[in-house]
């Protein structure tokens, strides 16, 4: 795994490079069955969760030019979303790239290897890289009654939500009993996370500070 982000409209974006590309979508079919059941087991619903399938494309190994654009996008998600000031992120493997921490899971891309003839020098031009992205907002949707009617489901659902769990039928059961409410995750996954929000999250002496809010 090169480049890592997670959002809260899109959930997760990724650059990763399989051992075997015939393996992506069994890859992205487990980890859309294993998040779906996880988010439904914690938001009290069934069924269907994820709107539309994954989208993805491949990206030569030699074009260097579009691997650091792409890098580049997926660390600037939280920055153009609002959600953060500067590009650093606990949700984010931008720290991986901007302070050469090690977080666990990641791996340095090729193409940022390319960028000097030092770690450090990679590092410092990949920040000033990123420095220069520009975001082009995309258009806003004309009409949004989509969103009041969610909301007003979404209020009349918690009122009348009954204390029974449900279970669509034929549903498959998730390896493991977990709420995440109640920290009860593996302890090696904990760790791992962790670790990961140490090395990319926000530090007291970074000059971007973080902005919580999300939209």
């Amino acid at each position: 795994m090169h480049s890592l982000c997670v959002m809260a409209n899109h959930l997760l974006y990724l650059l990763i490079k399989p051992d075997d590309a015939s393996e992506l979508p069994k890859l992205m079919h487990w980890f859309g069955w294993y998040s779906a059941m996880a988010l439904n087991r914690l938001s009290g619903r069934c069924g269907h969760f994820w709107e539309a399938r994954y989208y993805a494309t491949a990206i030569a190994p030699k074009d260097h030019r579009r691997v650091l654009n792409t890098l580049r996008y997926i660390h600037a998600n939280p920055k153009a979303a609002g959600v953060r000031k500067g590009f650093y992120n606990p949700y984010s493997n931008y720290g991986h790239y901007g302070r050469l921490a090690c977080d666990g899971i990641s791996e340095w891309h090729p193409s940022f290897l390319q960028l000097a003839s030092s770690l450090k020098g990679c590092s410092r031009r990949y920040e000033r890289f990123c420095q220069k992205y520009r975001h082009h907002a995309k258009r806003g949707a004309k009409c949004h009654w989509g969103s009041r009617v969610l909301k007003r489901l979404v209020q009349s659902t918690r009122s009348n939500r009954s204390k029974k769990k449900r279970v669509s039928p034929g549903q498959q059961q998730l390896p493991f009993a977990f709420d995440v409410r109640l920290n009860q995750i593996p302890e090696e996954w904990h760790q791992v996370a962790v670790r990961f929000r140490r090395a990319n999250g926000i530090r007291d002496g970074d000059r971007e500070r973080s902005i919580w809010q999300l939209h």
